[in-house]
């Protein structure tokens, strides 16, 4: 599993506002270049599915399986011999500031392949995640 956990001095809703709009990540995501919502009409809730085109990365579809609201949310994408799953939480700290945790954990017979073939790739694109979210929810943008 890749974890990433980084502090931001942005409110929890910001980070909010930020993190579950997916379509428009690629705006302000340099590991992201497209996502395309597959029913326009569902999105942002459990059950909706979106593309995800990244560089580097073969394109997928990942599917909202659970919503915290304001909190967090996990998606998984499945290809056969492999599922992965895909974490965003934001933790609220009594001092204001917020912890973002961010991960990916692959599961299935072809997990091992696609941590050798792109764990690396997947650990700096988390850790680029993390950063752009803090840098874009702290900027207003």
């Amino acid at each position: 599993m890749i974890e990433v956990v980084r502090g931001s001095t942005a409110p929890t809703q910001r980070l909010w506002a930020v993190m579950s709009d997916v379509r428009r990540w690629p705006e302000w995501l340099p590991t992201v270049d497209a996502v395309t919502p597959l029913d326009p009409d569902r999105v942002d809730e459990v059950g909706a599915e979106y593309r995800v085109e990244q560089p580097k990365l073969p394109p997928a579809v990942w599917r909202i399986t659970e919503v915290v609201e304001g909190r967090s949310f996990t998606w998984v994408s499945t290809a056969p011999g492999m599922r992965s799953v895909g974490t965003h939480v934001l933790t609220p700290q009594a001092d204001g500031t917020t912890t973002i945790t961010l991960g990916i954990e692959w599961s299935g017979l072809l997990a091992p392949v696609v941590r050798f073939l792109v764990g690396r790739t997947a650990q700096d694109y988390v850790e680029q995640e993390a950063e752009a979210l803090d840098r874009t929810a702290s900027s207003g943008a």
